[in-house]
């Protein structure tokens, strides 16, 4: 694999959530790419979002996104209080 190839660092049935995941990369300066949005042409389907980075990024983009969860998942516990 060159450092340079796409690989899957994120999936979600939620496009919205991907392009947050997107948009959050790239501010950390990660090149990132959400696709599969229009993929299952069924009607009522949801299909599966992915976000693609580059291989040589791929795990600093994976350490940020767990700590943005891990951010989001305490903020969720600080307003269930």
């Amino acid at each position: 694999m060159d450092r340079s190839d796409p690989v899957e660092v994120y999936a979600t049935f939620s496009p919205a959530e991907a392009e947050i995941i997107k948009g959050m990369l790239e501010a950390e300066g990660i090149k990132a790419e959400v696709g599969g949005e229009s993929q299952g042409g069924f009607q009522g389907a949801t299909p599966e979002v992915t976000v693609m980075v580059r291989a040589e990024d791929a795990p600093t983009a994976r350490r940020l996104i767990r700590g943005h969860q891990a951010k989001a998942a305490e903020s969720a516990d600080t307003e269930e209080e």
